[in-house]
């Protein structure tokens, strides 16, 4: 369920429709949607795809983490400073 979730979060949240992504990685719109639906089950290369393309990690797509971090995509200094700032905003949000 998780797997199908991040799939549809990370698609919304860059405004991007279910054929969008499926023309992305060389699938029917419809076969797709069975992704997201947990109707049928994603292939590591498609997976693969799909986490270089919106740059995070396979852990964070599969639910394992909650920090969107693709390591080869950043800087250490970047990695560094986003996991800071995560921490900080999450330790402000449980103030209140």
């Amino acid at each position: 369920m998780v797997l199908q979730n991040r799939l549809k979060e990370l698609r919304i949240k860059r405004n991007l429709t279910q054929e969008d992504i499926a023309k992305i990685l060389g699938v029917a719109r419809t076969t797709y949607a069975m992704y997201e639906q947990g109707q049928r089950e994603m292939d590591y290369e498609l997976l693969l795809k799909l986490a270089d393309y919106y740059k995070v990690s396979l852990d964070y797509i599969f639910g394992r983490t909650e920090i969107p971090i693709h390591p080869e995509s950043y800087t250490d200094d970047e990695i560094e400073f986003m996991c800071r700032a995560l921490s900080l905003y999450k330790e402000i949000k449980s103030k209140y």
